[in-house]
């Protein structure tokens, strides 16, 4: 499992067509690399940032926390389909701001602990499967 940046012209394509795409803030919104393939097509599906409210949710079908909430949540129906050569890997280390790099760094141990039930979650999401990377 790895995180990745998405290039900002791939995102501003997507919004051309889906309204509900995020903006990239400049190729620095990281996504989880989770990786949901449907025949030849990968999908990733966007962290959320931790908000008080993520605590009192529960998990659904296209929504799981991470860490109960505390580090944020992985919004399943916020998938956006993504060929390889629009994904920038992620390196840690790369990320200057040192409280962003130890969320993610928390983030990327709480998914590894919760894989399975994100696979899970994964599943049951439109029909997907899963085919983790």
């Amino acid at each position: 499992m790895r995180f990745y940046y998405i290039k900002d012209e791939y995102i501003h394509y997507l919004q051309r067509f889906d309204n509900k795409v995020e903006l990239n803030k400049n190729e620095s919104r990281p996504y989880v690399g989770i990786v949901f393939q449907v025949g030849d097509i990968k999908y990733y599906a966007p962290f959320t940032s931790p908000k008080a409210k993520h605590q009192r949710m529960k998990n659904g079908k296209d929504f799981r926390k991470i860490a109960d909430g505390k580090l944020g949540a992985i919004n399943f129906n916020n998938m956006i389909p993504v060929p390889d050569n629009v994904l920038i890997m992620l390196d840690f280390n790369s990320v200057r701001d040192l409280s962003y790099r130890r969320l993610l760094q928390n983030q990327y141990r709480a998914i590894k602990e919760d894989m399975k039930e994100i696979e899970e979650t994964a599943k049951k999401t439109e029909g997907f499967n899963f085919n983790g990377g």
